[in-house]
């Protein structure tokens, strides 16, 4: 099984949804797109999470982390992190917040379309909605992406 450790820093990344990434050398992420490796399991100082490998090996490859993360694993922008990777072995499995998947449970149109969704899409809903840190909020998202699920109007739809 791949496994790397290595040392990088918490940098912008320009252009996209979430600014911070922390970059991968080539050296490292080549195999893993050679190996069609995308789900990694990456411990950042010790802290463990669930991620994908984003950019590309032509353009450079990264981990992206928002300011949550950065916030619980105790870096900021810019400083020296200690990087572990390794392959996710579960790379399909998604983490669904209780709320939506109490949600799903009693809308079956809802998890019709949930159960055809792919695991990016999915795990992006799921995203979604467990970022909202107030339960209301969590159980706002939930009702307003039950209902997208079941009319078909969710972004991209």
């Amino acid at each position: 099984m791949l496994q790397y450790q290595f040392e990088s820093y918490v940098r912008r990344v320009d252009g996209a949804m979430n600014p911070h990434g922390i970059p991968i050398p080539c050296e490292i992420s080549d195999p893993l797109w050679e190996a069609g490796l995308k789900r990694l399991i990456v411990k950042i100082n010790g802290y463990e999470l669930r991620r994908g490998l984003q950019g590309s090996k032509e353009k450079g490859s990264h981990i992206v982390v928002g300011r949550d993360l950065l916030t619980e694993a105790g870096v900021g922008t810019e400083d020296k992190v200690r990087v572990e990777i390794a392959p996710d072995p579960n790379p399909e499995e998604i983490e669904v917040p209780d709320e939506l998947l109490l949600a799903l449970e009693q809308d079956d149109p809802a998890n019709d379309r949930w159960m055809s969704l792919t695991p990016g899409r999915k795990r992006s809903i799921a995203y979604h909605v467990s970022s909202a840190k107030r339960e209301d909020t969590r159980i706002k998202r939930v009702l307003d992406i039950a209902n997208k699920l079941r009319t078909g109007t969710l972004h991209g739809d």
